[in-house]
């Protein structure tokens, strides 16, 4: 009995909610609907995003160093003459590169390990006979950079800075390299860039300071232009 009682209790319940709300929406449907207040405030204009600024190489240094490396190089002066082995404005692989240095091999698997981005190179024999090498070497980071520029080992009599720069300076090889080639040399650091500059003066050495005023002359124009 008592079960019985409880179930007719909660369908009598049940029933009640029901007519309640069909009841109650019945009378809301008849009232007259209630307009909304007023908004207190005015709405702004819609925010349209603006376009990212492409920066602009000739004040933006990072711009200038990702553009075309070629562009940046020095520019063969007025009565010098094309190399007639290599190409005047070129790429240099990773693998030219490597050459330069007496265990290729190694320094192949060093340039990887210091992660080579890529090179440009410009040749030119100057009026005098004097051939010049300009290689512009980009890596992934300036920590990189640092790196292959305190690897390259040129000789230690390197003394001598290139004004206008904080990590250029030049030397002089006390004798020439076993392909008789690049007496003179510069080297300068800016950014993820490592700039090189290889003199070999034409056959009857010029005196030291002259090779040295050269390749000074030639890896200042470089620099002034990274």
């Amino acid at each position: 009995m008592k079960r019985r009682t409880g179930v007719l209790f909660s369908s009598a319940v049940a029933l009640g909610l029901v007519g309640g709300v069909g009841i109650g929406f019945s009378v809301q449907r008849a009232r007259a609907a209630t307009p909304l207040p007023p908004i207190s405030h005015t709405l702004g204009p819609a925010v349209v995003p603006l376009a990212a600024e492409k920066p602009d190489p000739k004040t933006d240094d990072g711009a200038k160093l990702d553009g075309d490396l070629r562009e940046l190089l020095l520019a063969k002066p007025e009565g010098a003459k094309d190399d007639a082995l290599l190409p005047a404005r070129d790429w240099l692989t990773i693998g030219d590169l490597a050459e330069y240095f007496r265990k290729p091999d190694g320094e192949f698997a060093s340039l990887n390990a210091e992660h080579f981005r890529r090179a440009a190179r410009a040749v030119w024999m100057a009026a005098d006979g004097t051939r010049v090498e300009i290689d512009l070497v980009q890596f992934r980071s300036n920590a990189d950079a640092v790196t292959f520029f305190a690897s390259v080992e040129f000789p230690v009599n390197a003394t001598t800075l290139v004004e206008g720069t904080e990590t250029g300076y030049v030397g002089r090889y006390g004798a020439k390299g076993r392909d008789g080639m690049f007496s003179g040399y510069g080297l300068v650091r800016h950014g993820d860039v490592v700039e090189q500059v290889f003199l070999e003066p034409k056959p009857g050495a010029p005196s030291t300071g002259d090779v040295l005023d050269d390749v000074t002359k030639v890896t200042k124009e470089q620099a002034d232009r990274l």
